[in-house]
């Protein structure tokens, strides 16, 4: 009885309420202390992905300078010796000339954009003769097998390179007139457009 009186004496109902309270305390503390830490966890991440690396500046930098970075005397000469050996005279010629730029009278510069120069013209009239050639050497054969048609196409071929008022180009003409008259005239018409067909009209 005396042990059931003493436990008795010390129960006590307010006393674990008040010991279920403390304890619901710190469980609320600790949640907000919880979801403080995950908001702001959540918050430093979010940071560190839209942040920029630290080096990043640096190598949007070093980008930015290679590729605005301006070639130099050197290096363009040397574009346009490559070139020129590769015969492709006009990226070389345009070479020569941008380095020429930078550097005005600098002899080697100008000497090789003179040479560029030269070999584009010497192509064209290259080019030029062997077109005349072989349009006199067409008309040559239309003429021997009687192909006015041929004679007609390939005489009017051949003024487009004369000059204008020139005496090959009068030359030319009298002759187109020649074949024009034996083209009205059908003479020989089984052998028109065996060397060649007319590329426009002849009459």
């Amino acid at each position: 009885m005396l042990f059931r009186r003493l436990v008795h004496s010390t129960y006590s109902p307010t006393g674990h309420q008040k010991e279920a309270s403390v304890r619901r305390r710190i469980i609320r503390q600790a949640s907000r202390q919880l979801a403080a830490s995950a908001i702001a966890l959540t918050a430093f991440a979010s940071a560190a992905i839209a942040a920029p690396p630290a080096d990043a500046p640096r190598a949007a930098q070093a980008k930015q300078s290679q590729s605005g970075q301006t070639l130099t005397f050197d290096q363009i000469m040397s574009i346009g010796y490559r070139a020129s050996k590769q015969g492709d005279f006009n990226t070389a010629l345009i070479n020569f000339r941008r380095a020429l730029a930078m550097r005005p009278g600098q002899p080697y510069a100008a000497a090789a954009a003179d040479n560029m120069a030269y070999y584009i013209q010497y192509e064209r009239l290259s080019e030029r003769r062997r077109e005349i050639s072989q349009l006199e050497s067409r008309l040559v054969r239309a003429q021997a097998q009687k192909d006015w048609v041929c004679a007609a196409t390939t005489l009017d071929q051949l003024t487009t390179y004369t000059q204008p008022n020139s005496l090959n180009r009068e030359r030319l003409i009298g002759q187109r007139g020649e074949v024009s008259g034996l083209l009205d005239a059908r003479i020989d018409s089984d052998r028109w457009s065996t060397v060649c067909a007319a590329q426009n009209p002849i009459y």
